[in-house]
């Protein structure tokens, strides 16, 4: 019946109307459906691409090795554009002038073979944030690195010391043994003045009972980089940790820190003094504040470096071994080095370091005596050891009565951060702090945090790379843009600006809480309503600089929790350690990649003078 009736009457009408109608009016119709169809298309296409700069980032959080973190930060660059950021050399943050003048100073003099002027320009330069390269905004944006203008001063300076030490060898080969001798000298004086005005780095592995491995991943990532510096120091598990890196020597330290599961695979057979059953795991972890992790790790460690000293283990491998102890009779020098204590027994250091009651309730020192038989340091001695959490260097207002029987009047000199006697003993003017705190990441995170996150760069004005590299290739003049950083070429060809896309207000929100956060949690301690717990969670021990030096003088490392809940379970878990160990590893190695730029400038001039003298001095 349907059928019928439009056969016979809705098909005349539509042919009548389709015959009837002007042409221009299928022209509008055409044109209407194309924009139609148009913006479906594209609507489909937004709704269903993927973001590749999202998709990387994504990809960046959970990759296992450093190699395919490189990998996904180079396309992450590209996408941004801050590989191009890196090309262009102007920036507020640093004297680009003075560098740029330096550094072709010193490459006509070296390929001018002009010694004496190489080590006349860098006695008055060599300093660790010459001209401002170091400062950290230049290492917020590239993952791969800063302006390649300082990268190429860097690496200049790093040329000229090799031209130094190879002119040393090649004048030993002169006949002219006067000339030898003065030329040889003077070079040899030149890189101990240098080294010493140069400075030290120190390394601090800073508390972290729950989540101490962290640590390990640090060293392991800052090793196998070439970036980890000779004098290390720590406080409880830190100390562990870095009490295994300077015990040593690196046939012996490769193995632990490729696999450590392989190497502590007995431990946990062997192990007797960790109690499996879940109420004591919870004990341990919520009164103690050490999981089964954390014990058997510290098992291995005294089982590895047996009864060495502080001393025997500065000879053995020449790393510079520090912990930090806080005895409550101000006669115990609370920083253990092989200086300060050349025969103290190490892993009783680490004891002490933790503190008293907490793996053991009788915690003292042990030295090796001349006739290397182990005795007590000093047996008349009636000292306890506090542990980290129950030490603030800033005045208590009140102060109360101990519940270990000791109280802070015993502790009433004015007591000061251990680490302040690194710059008097081993001349460390630069710091690189580890907080193995990671729940913290949120609010404190690493100093480094990269401008993915807020927003890509953006360039206008031109389009295409090409024509960016032509614009900066030549002669140009520059001004400052009101926004401080972003800066507005002129040129003759055409105009090239660039600025940080997005929204920085959700970063600038986290600073602020964090901060707060911080200042109030501190101001809780120093009234005493601060809980034991609480304390060993949240307050740390670092060292202190001027505000106006922290920023130069300081690298802070915060490991960061990927799942949150789930990584505070394995805390609990018990059944799970020889995957749990190397997990925590590579949660410490994931924090320390993002700075490999900022440590490779501040460090590499420092271990290429340390180096260069070290073997200099044992050739005479």
């Amino acid at each position: 019946m349907i059928k019928h009736y439009g056969q016979r009457y809705l098909l005349p009408i539509v042919a009548f109307v389709v015959n009837h109608t002007p042409s221009f009016i299928w022209v509008i119709i055409e044109f209407l459906l194309d924009i139609f169809f148009f913006w479906v298309k594209k609507i489909y296409q937004v709704y269903y691409s993927k973001d590749p700069l999202k998709e990387y980032v994504k990809h960046l959080k959970n990759v296992k090795t450093y190699n395919e973190w490189k990998k996904v930060v180079i396309e992450i660059d590209k996408l941004t554009n801050l590989d191009l950021w890196r090309q262009n050399f102007i920036s507020k943050h640093y004297d680009y002038i003075l560098i740029d003048e330096r550094t072709k100073l010193l490459r006509k003099a070296r390929i001018n073979q002009d010694s004496s002027l190489i080590m006349s320009l860098l006695r008055g330069g060599l300093i660790r944030n010459f001209g401002g390269i170091s400062q950290k905004k230049l290492y917020m944006k590239s993952y791969m690195g800063t302006k390649f203008k300082i990268e190429e001063y860097i690496g200049e300076v790093l040329n000229c010391l090799n031209y130094l030490n190879d002119s040393i060898i090649m004048n030993n080969e002169s006949s002219n043994t006067d000339y030898v001798m003065n030329s040889k000298q003077l070079t040899l004086d030149f890189f101990h003045d240098a080294r010493q005005s140069f400075g030290s780095t120190a390394l601090i592995l800073q508390g972290g009972s729950l989540f101490g491995l962290c640590h390990l991943g640090v060293v392991k990532a800052l090793y196998f980089k070439g970036l980890l510096p000779r004098i290390i120091g720590g406080s409880a598990v830190g100390a562990a940790v870095a009490s295994l890196v300077c015990a040593l020597n690196d046939d012996e330290l490769i193995p632990i820190l490729i696999s450590i599961a392989d190497v502590m695979g007995n431990i946990d057979r062997l192990n007797h003094d960790v109690d499996e059953r879940y109420g004591n795991v919870i004990e341990n972890v919520v009164k103690k504040g050490y999981s089964q992790d954390i014990l058997l790790f510290l098992k291995f460690v005294r089982d590895t470096i047996g009864d060495l000293t502080f001393e025997e283990a500065y000879l053995k491998t020449e790393k510079v071994l520090n912990i930090a102890i806080h005895p409550t009779d101000p006669s115990v020098p609370s920083l253990l080095n092989y200086i300060t204590s050349p025969n103290v027994i190490i892993w009783t250091a680490i004891y002490a370091s933790i503190g008293t009651g907490v793996l053991s309730d009788n915690v003292q020192l042990y030295v090796k005596d001349f006739n290397n038989n182990i005795v007590l340091q000093n047996e008349s001695l009636n000292v306890k050891f506090l542990k980290p959490q129950d030490v603030s260097y800033s005045q208590h207002y009140f102060k109360s009565q101990s519940k270990d029987n000791y109280s802070d009047s015993s502790f009433n000199f004015k007591a000061k951060s251990a680490y302040v006697r690194l710059t008097e003993l081993f001349n460390v003017n630069h710091f690189i702090t580890c907080l193995a705190r990671p729940y913290l990441a949120p609010f404190i995170s690493n100093d480094l945090k990269h401008s993915n996150d807020y927003g890509r760069t953006r360039y206008h004005k031109l389009t295409t790379r090409k024509a960016i590299f032509q614009a900066h290739e030549k002669d140009s003049e520059f001004e400052d843009d009101e926004n401080g950083d972003d800066y507005l070429y002129k040129s003759s060809a055409s105009e090239v600006y660039y600025k940080d896309g997005g929204f920085t207000i959700i970063k600038h929100l986290k600073n602020i809480m964090g901060m707060e956060i911080q200042h109030r949690l501190e101001l809780l301690d120093k009234l005493g309503l601060l809980s034991d717990t609480l304390k060993r969670f949240f307050i740390d021990e670092k060292p202190s600089f001027p505000q106006a030096l922290s920023s130069i003088r300081e690298i802070t490392i915060v490991p960061e929790l990927r799942y949150f809940l789930q990584d505070f379970g394995r805390v609990f878990d018990v059944h799970k350690t020889m995957e749990n160990i190397p997990y925590w590893i590579l949660v410490g190695e994931r924090s320390v990649w993002p700075l490999f730029p900022l440590l490779w400038t501040r460090c590499s001039i420092e271990f290429a003078l340390d180096d260069l003298y070290n073997i200099h001095r044992k050739k005479r």
